[in-house]
């Protein structure tokens, strides 16, 4: 895989360096962590071939996997998930991403099928956020979710048509946050095992949130719960 952008391959560089198996610069930068490294220079028209994009800010790096977490060792040691329903759009995942790590959440969930994977796309847009969060692809997220309440956390899925208003809600200290997929939302199943199907108000002068923006402002709200409970 060839990750590019400045943040995500620093990220890289800097916590999981075990993964780098060459780096790629397009021009000089004066990083210290960069210098352990084997680089490759390349000229502006060859970085753009390899990423296959022209937002790689002249550095990039090829890595040997993307490091998924394992689910069934890592759950029952946190507090604060979010599940994604199916989102496909790599930028609204990798949006996402970057807003779970500024609100502090320890595991991401994805499915394997009908689902964006973990791509350089995603890293590029999450802004380096993939690198340091927990991500975990399982087969089945409804399965998850019963693991998840089987080991007492309460099941938050966002919805449109929630019964409840994300303002009345208190998060419980182990939670989970459920985002459905662009256009369809949760799934029928997923919707019907959530503890609370929640929603956001808004000005209806506008017909939707992106679940990205949405993702954003429930976070900001469950990162606020948890801040006022210390």
């Amino acid at each position: 895989m060839i990750v590019y952008g400045y943040h995500p391959v620093l990220n890289i560089v800097k916590y999981k360096p075990e993964l780098v198996k060459e780096l790629y610069l397009s021009r000089e930068l004066a990083i210290d962590q960069l210098k352990k490294f084997k680089i490759k220079f390349l000229k502006k028209d060859e970085m753009e071939h390899l990423t296959r994009s022209r937002e790689h800010q002249g550095i990039a790096c090829s890595i040997s996997h993307y490091p998924y977490a394992d689910f069934d060792n890592i759950y029952d040691r946190v507090n604060n998930i979010i599940i994604l329903d199916h989102i496909e759009d790599p930028r609204n995942l990798g949006a996402i991403l970057r807003n779970a790590l500024a609100f502090s959440i320890d595991l991401v969930i994805i499915p394997k099928d009908r689902s964006c994977d973990i791509t350089p796309a995603v890293i590029k847009t999450s802004a380096g956020a993939a690198i340091l969060l927990n991500i975990a692809k399982v087969i089945n997220i409804n399965n998850c979710i019963r693991s998840l309440k089987d080991n007492f956390f309460k099941i938050y899925g966002l919805e449109a048509d929630g019964d409840r208003e994300l303002s009345e809600i208190k998060f419980d200290k182990k939670k989970v946050l459920v985002l459905g997929s662009e256009g369809k939302g949760l799934s029928h199943l997923t919707k019907k095992l959530c503890d609370h199907v929640i929603r956001i108000d808004f000005n209806h002068k506008a017909s939707s949130l992106n679940v990205s923006s949405a993702s954003a402002i429930a976070l900001y709200k469950l990162y606020m719960d948890d801040l006022h409970k210390k």
